[in-house]
């Protein structure tokens, strides 16, 4: 359940981008930006539980 609240997070953030930059006349590929919150939301999960372990140990 977590997983798919995840991916509803990075398309609503994705869909929200793309029109924000649409709006302002600086259009970015749909793609890129699908990519760009893929990166930040995973990366920051897995700083998260990097940070979790090191300081459970």
């Amino acid at each position: 359940m977590a997983l798919i609240k995840i991916w509803l997070l990075v398309m609503l953030a994705t869909f929200a981008s793309w029109y924000v930059l649409k709006l302002i006349n600086n259009p970015k590929p749909l793609a890129w930006v699908f990519l760009f919150w893929v990166m930040v939301i995973g990366l920051t999960a897995g700083l998260l539980y990097f940070i979790s372990v090191f300081l459970a140990a």
